[in-house]
């Protein structure tokens, strides 16, 4: 009679973005009665995130959604059975550890068709935003990669909204910094921030620099336009940098697990460049010249490009 041998190796979960919590997703594995093994998850995340099953070893064992020594799934906010191993009757023996680790977003392949994409100007109506100049901690220390951060930094006045550039779910958001940064041009991941997903896949990054008045929470659906923080606290500086990104699907299959040979870039993500109204007219620019002012307009046809019939009647574009 074949033997059944299954190492439990402990898990662990890798965080590869900066906001992630800890403890947000587990997963287990369970021997099931009739000779199957489960890997559950349990994700306590607002949104869609991507887990990533790494085996150090698998023998004797198949599930769908396994191909080699990994697999890749979605999962949202709830417990359900992520893949069933199940044993190979010609095997001679069995055996399974694993690890995992999970990231923001749900994977693409590709960079979504719609790269051009048209943004609101995260101000409220004929309000005036400054462009500034804003690069991430890894560039100023002259550190380049295919991940290179993308981002546009707009300035505020004291008392100032920021809004939703465009339709999508807050998965990720925080008030706590009370004061804000004084070194100038750089943007720390704890800062102030807004994370949502976007209904064609890729994740915005609001980053902020001054103390805010959060106007959303975790789980809450955004529509273009609409006010989600306000700066209420004296600051040196007023200042929001706004960034788009997609989960590469491809970068993430090449990220070795944790206890192989570690790429020198772990980070799975790719930015995306970001193209915005200006204009009731729908003129657009990619506002790459800091110092321009420019005065926020929302045209109907553009608020109303991610809505429902339903959502377009309620707000009285038709």
């Amino acid at each position: 009679m074949k033997s059944l041998i299954v190492s439990l190796l402990l898990l662990f979960c890798v965080l590869t973005q900066s906001f992630a919590q800890q403890g947000l997703i587990t997963c287990r594995m369970v021997a099931n009665s009739d000779r199957t093994v489960s890997i559950n998850v349990e994700s306590l995340a607002y949104g869609d995130y991507t887990v990533k099953i790494s085996f150090q070893n698998l023998q004797g064992y198949r599930g769908m959604g396994i191909f080699g020594d990994m697999g890749i799934f979605v999962v949202q906010r709830g417990t359900r059975e992520l893949v069933k191993l199940e044993p190979i009757k010609s095997a001679s023996s069995y055996s399974l550890g694993y690890t995992y680790s999970y990231f923001a977003g749900n994977y693409l392949n590709r960079a979504p068709s719609d790269t051009g994409f048209l943004y609101l100007l995260p101000g409220t109506p004929n309000n005036i935003v400054r462009i500034s100049t804003v690069s991430s901690l890894e560039s100023r220390l002259g550190k380049t990669s295919e991940s290179a951060y993308i981002g546009t930094s707009f300035l505020y006045a004291p008392g100032d909204t920021i809004c939703a550039t465009r339709a999508g779910l807050v998965y990720e958001c925080s008030d706590e910094a009370k004061e804000g940064e004084t070194v100038k041009e750089v943007f720390r991941s704890n800062r102030n921030r807004i994370l949502i997903q976007q209904k064609d896949g890729t994740l915005a990054r609001y980053m902020i620099r001054a103390p805010i008045k959060l106007l959303v929470d975790k789980g809450d659906n955004v529509i273009p336009g609409q006010p989600i923080a306000i700066f209420n606290k004296e600051s040196e500086r007023y200042e929001m940098a706004l960034a788009v990104e997609y989960l590469d699907g491809n970068k993430l299959s090449a990220i070795k697990d944790i206890a192989g040979e570690v790429p020198a870039n772990r980070n799975p993500y790719r930015f995306l460049p970001t193209i915005f109204c200006i204009g009731e007219d729908g003129s657009s620019s990619a506002l790459r010249v800091p110092n321009q002012t420019f005065k926020v307009a929302y045209p109907k046809e553009l608020i109303g490009k991610e809505l429902t019939k339903k959502e377009k009647k309620k707000l009285g574009l038709i």
